[in-house]
């Protein structure tokens, strides 16, 4: 988990506590998610494509736990069904723990302890207090995130 940590920090270096968050949910959860209708999950996938489809294409993302981000940035639509399949059956496998998923937080912790980040450990510590208040549940890239790194991905299962 500490090298899927500091490699997003190597490829995302505007991330945020939050987004730190998210990936810690994702490599402990996987998509977080139920996926009931793969068709409608295939047509969402083919319209975020439509905005990111012409943008550099960027290698599959690994972060820790068995998954890695599957980036749909400059790929062929081609490989949109296969994408969504993958994304499908990781979505619908029962993955992780809470336990596990806690764990995985306080090794954030202590890296911010160590100043492994551009933000301080106080940021990081109030950011975790703040999403654990609603309980853990998947969350959203920061406004930050997005205008710098487009996300466009899919989680899957390696």
């Amino acid at each position: 988990m500490k090298a899927a940590i500091l490699n997003e920090k190597l490829l995302h270096p505007q991330s945020q506590p939050q987004d730190y968050i998210k990936l810690i949910f994702q490599s402990e959860f996987g998509p977080g998610h139920l996926i009931p209708n793969p068709e409608l999950a295939k047509n969402r996938l083919y319209e975020e494509w439509q905005q990111v489809k012409d943008l550099p294409a960027e290698n599959p993302q690994d972060i820790g736990g068995g998954y890695i981000r599957l980036c749909i940035k400059g790929i062929d639509q081609s490989r949109l069904e296969e994408i969504n399949n993958a994304f499908v059956i990781s979505a619908n496998e029962k993955s992780g723990s809470d336990a596990g998923f806690m764990s995985k937080l306080e090794l954030f912790l202590d890296m911010a302890q160590e100043n492994c980040f551009d933000f301080d450990s106080h940021a990081a510590e109030m950011a975790v207090k703040e999403y654990l208040k609603d309980g853990i549940r998947p969350t959203s890239h920061t406004k930050t995130y997005h205008k710098h790194y487009t996300p466009a991905y899919r989680v899957v299962r390696k």
